[in-house]
């Protein structure tokens, strides 16, 4: 081959060679830039998820009722402990458990088995301090309620659930609440985690300087409740002695200030210790006063008598005549518990005749009836927006037109229509509250880990229900229940006025009322004339003689208001010296 085409072929082939290799930098330095450099930087780059610790949940004084604790794991590396077998004795001792039985955990081919979980700081020191190589730590956090079934069906609780963030490789467990507060105001709780970015060399050698790179995770911030944790003993202490005097199916107990519907203490029977995450039932974790409806009975009267008050269709002097114990109406006969003959509408309250609140109801209408059972907030439910407890039901009443010729005179005496604990405390609330109704309030405030207020809740009121002129009239005829002339005569609390109205309902069972079995219900509050709290008792089938509200719920508020009023701090004594002045 001629020299100069030879020269000139390898020139043309260099020149080739050196144009696609120009090309390939071209495309790699211009086109492909930045898929390469994310690729070398995940080559080179690991997230690790950094987690959040939850928030704890306070009382209204900062008393910590849900906290997350460290939770400490010890697993064991059963193939470098057969290559170090003198950690064997050592390890056995720190962690307190025979040489036998940790040598029987270890397994080279399975390793990393758990030998120890919960163990204290100190113990965790000795492992630390001994550089014992064969143990690795992991470390957990668990949720911890120190007053155990106390407050839980306020509280609720959380489970564990494993979350892989995006663009990390590694989960972390985080905490989720199901139930109540925990799962309410879980987005608040939770916190933000953060995260780790580890940046590494070619050999896997991490390189510190990039550290300053990493996002810490925000712990979640605290919820402090209404709830009074003194008070709140005092309810379960006493629900408590209800189970074991009467045996009843469920009971439900709520207390709160009806100025501004805060829930002081709250809880039913039966009940669950969060801590025992495994063994209790959901049945239980019900929270009652707002998921059960009932037909009140009695207690529901308060409306029909506030309704006749607020129109001025009549005054605590007006009176009835109530048939001597039986009337018949619509085609059916309406008894009372014992032969009542005229009455005054003061005594219609006080001694809860059937007959003479039918015959006011009738006087009224039904849309009166109706449209104020709908202003003392029955038929709805009493939450709203943010901070409510989850599982509350509306309860049931039904519109005018779908009314019977004898709703007229079973729904005033509290048949007919299905409430809960929490609306009928509501209900009254709003009587000792000068005619206006409040929405009900768990959460006071969330506070971050400074104590400054995130968001605060303050008192709602909802409606003004009936006119302050009503409601003290109604007030003062709920004074005379709880008296020797009433049926909550059991409830009077000693040196103090106390106003309330006591309910004996009978039970549906299978669609129809059952023979012998009632719901007993006592809601009062005091003082009298000027309302710091309210108690709302039920009683739901209690077993034995005994069923009446008065005689089965009356002590028990008794016992309640006595220790509550104590706790507050109120003034005994002023209330009956004020009472005496006024008459």
């Amino acid at each position: 081959m001629n020299p100069q085409r030879r020269v000139m072929g390898l020139t043309l082939l260099f020149a080739f060679f050196f144009t696609v290799v120009s090309c390939k930098l071209i495309w790699i330095q211009l086109v492909k830039q930045e898929s390469y450099r994310a690729e070398a930087i995940r080559s080179h780059t690991r997230g690790e998820p950094v987690a959040a610790q939850r928030g704890s949940i306070l009382d209204v004084s900062g008393r910590v009722l849900a906290q997350s604790m460290p939770w400490i794991e010890v697993r064991l590396d059963g193939k470098i402990l057969a290559q170090e077998p003198k950690e064997l004795p050592l390890l056995a001792s720190i962690l307190g458990v025979s040489a036998e039985w940790l040598k029987g955990q270890a397994d080279p081919e399975n390793r990393y088995q758990k030998i120890a979980e919960g163990i204290s700081v100190e113990t965790e020191a000795k492992l630390r301090a001994n550089k014992i190589r064969s143990i690795r730590f992991e470390r957990k956090t668990v949720r911890n309620y120190p007053n155990g079934s106390e407050t839980s069906q306020i509280l609720g609780y959380v489970n564990l659930q494993e979350i892989t963030p995006a663009g990390m490789e590694r989960p972390f467990a985080l905490e989720v609440g199901e139930a109540g507060v925990e799962k309410s105001m879980d987005r608040y709780l939770r916190g933000v985690a953060g995260e780790r970015r580890i940046i590494h060399d070619a050999i896997r050698r991490e390189i510190p300087y990039f550290r300053l790179s990493d996002r810490p995770a925000r712990d979640g911030y605290h919820v402090v409740l209404t709830v009074d944790q003194g008070i709140q003993h005092v309810v379960e202490r006493e629900a408590d002695s209800l189970v074991e005097k009467y045996q009843p199916e469920n009971l439900q107990i709520v207390v709160m200030r009806p100025a501004t519907g805060e829930i002081l203490a709250m809880t039913s029977r039966p009940t669950f210790d969060p801590n025992q995450r495994k063994s209790f039932e959901a049945w239980a974790i019900k929270d009652r006063p707002l998921s059960d409806t009932y037909e009140p009975g009695s207690t529901f009267k308060i409306v029909t008598v506030a309704a006749g008050l607020n129109e001025k269709v009549v005054d605590l002097k007006s009176t009835f005549f109530c048939e001597n114990g039986e009337m018949f109406y619509g085609g059916a006969s309406l008894k009372d518990h014992e032969a009542f003959g005229l009455l005054t509408l003061r005594e219609v309250v006080a001694k809860s005749s059937n007959i003479g609140m039918a015959k006011l109801a009738i006087q009224l209408g039904e849309e009166k009836v109706y449209e104020y059972a709908r202003l003392f907030g029955f038929g709805q439910k009493t939450q709203r927006g943010e901070g409510i407890l989850p599982g509350e039901e509306g309860g049931l009443l039904r519109p005018t037109k779908r009314w019977s010729k004898l709703s007229i005179t079973r729904i005033p005496m509290g048949y007919e229509i299905a409430a809960t604990n929490l609306q009928m405390a509501l209900a009254y609330a709003a009587i000792a509250n000068g005619g206006k109704r409040m929405e009900p309030r768990i959460i006071k405030a969330v506070v971050d880990r400074d104590n400054r207020v995130v968001l605060q809740f303050l008192p709602k009121v909802v409606c003004q229900a009936v006119q302050p002129e009503a409601a003290a009239q109604m007030v003062e005829a709920l004074r005379g229940v709880v008296s020797d002339a009433g049926t909550a005569e059991g409830a009077q609390v000693p040196g103090y006025e106390v106003a309330g109205k006591t309910g004996t309902a009978r039970k549906v069972v299978g669609g129809e009322y059952a023979v012998g079995k009632y719901r007993s219900s006592v809601i009062g509050f005091l003082p009298a004339e000027k309302p710091e709290f309210l108690v709302s008792i039920l009683v739901d089938d209690p077993k034995g003689k005994v069923y009446y509200g008065g005689l089965v719920a009356g002590p028990a508020f008794k016992n309640i208001a006595t220790q509550v009023a104590e706790q507050l701090h109120l003034n005994r004594g002023a209330s009956v010296v004020a009472r005496r002045s006024a008459l």
